[in-house]
């Protein structure tokens, strides 16, 4: 029995740093360097510190880091977040991205409509639909097909600039080259973008918007299945065995006071992606924001395997009360809980709803557990 195990752990272990799996054609990755290794055929999201998008992707493209580069082509829509943000290809939708720095470089083309966002917002590739920026400097150096908008305090039209539209603006320093050309009228106002209702209508939704974020309907779900199944177990046996001490302390205090646990992991489960929100607003938070984006789909992981531990140990102790009196559970049956939770996560309504109370319960229980250490540390510990 223990030498099976640890053919499935070690299986799980080559599997885990296995080319990506991809999930009904869609492919989700998280790490510190994050590249596609093929050809994506579906959808793809990756949450990582540089991400990389070197192989064509069929269909949407949701990337979060601190670098984001993208040099394929995407068959239909982008949506990047990001320190610096470099798009080199084709966009065969639209392109969403924010960042400190949005470049477009004159090989980009986007062939349906884009809005930027960020400090420092270089256009030289081309545009066919409208363009939307907000940001403190606007150069655009490349043909837009529609109308431009820019909520920018600078705006320098280059040599190749050509807007089929209007262009409206709110800067203050404006600088255009003999060469650039506007078809439509060149204004500048005092705001823009103060109310998205007005433009689209109370009803309807923003183009954008249309066939919602690539693969991301409660994407949140999938993320104990974004490494695939062997690479939830290998992670699970990294649990077990390398922190085995504060994952079954952790698991510990949803035993004793599960309501405690869950309630405050309920409150980082809503109050974390808010606060990446809200410090997106300012251009000093956009880095913060990003940190905040960049940690949440891992604490979810962990979270959610430490509600799997607690599992285990419940299981453990009820199916052999004599043999498994001790905190330290076999891997075996820490193996069979998180199968069990990724079967019954597919469950309609009920799926859901386990899911987010296991990472709710486990990231609480962690919280808990990191607040006991510091208190029982004694004054003037490192």
């Amino acid at each position: 029995m223990r030498a099976a195990l640890l053919l499935v752990l070690g299986l799980s272990v080559a599997g885990a740093f296995a080319q990506p799996v991809v999930v009904e054609r869609n492919v989700q990755l998280f790490g510190s360097s994050v590249r596609p290794a093929a050809t994506v055929n579906g959808d793809f999201s990756a949450v990582g510190g540089r991400v990389v998008v070197d192989q064509s992707v069929a269909d949407d493209a949701l990337l979060l880091g601190g670098t984001v580069d993208v040099r394929a082509p995407v068959g239909d829509d982008v949506r990047a977040a990001g320190g610096d943000i470099s798009l080199e290809s084709a966009v065969g939708g639209d392109l969403m991205a924010a960042g400190g720095n949005v470049k477009l470089t004159h090989t980009a083309q986007v062939a349906g409509r884009a809005e930027l966002a960020g400090g420092d917002v270089l256009v030289d590739g081309r545009v066919d639909g409208s363009l939307n920026v907000r940001a403190r400097r606007l150069v655009l150096n490349g043909p837009v097909g529609g109308s431009v908008q820019a909520a920018v305090e600078q705006l320098e039209l280059g040599p190749l600039a050509r807007v089929g539209g209007g262009l409206r603006h709110t800067a203050s320093t404006v600088s255009q080259d003999p060469a650039a050309v506007v078809t439509g009228t060149l204004e500048r106002v005092e705001g823009l973008f103060d109310d998205d209702d007005t433009r689209w209508g109370r009803d309807e939704r923003h183009p954008m918007h249309d066939n919602g974020w690539p693969a991301m309907a409660g994407w949140w779900l999938l993320v104990p299945l974004s490494m695939g199944l062997l690479g939830v177990l290998a992670l699970a046996g990294v649990v077990l065995f390398v922190f085995s001490r504060f994952a079954g302390q952790a698991a510990h205090h949803i035993e004793t006071e599960p309501w405690r646990a869950l309630g405050v992991g309920a409150v980082l489960l809503l109050a974390l992606p808010v606060l990446a929100l809200l410090l997106f607003f300012t251009l000093l938070g956009i880095p913060l924001g990003l940190v905040v984006m960049a940690m949440y789909p891992p604490l979810l992981l962990l979270g959610w395997l430490i509600g799997a531990l607690f599992a285990a140990r419940w299981l453990a102790s009820h199916a052999w009360p004599a043999e498994n009196k001790g905190a330290v559970v076999p891997y075996g049956w820490m193996a069979v809980a998180v199968i069990a939770l990724l079967v019954v996560g597919a469950v309609p309504v009920v799926g859901p709803l386990l899911v987010t109370a296991t990472m709710a319960a486990g990231m609480g229980a962690c919280v808990l557990e990191w607040r006991r250490r510091l208190a029982s540390r004694p004054e003037g510990a490192p």
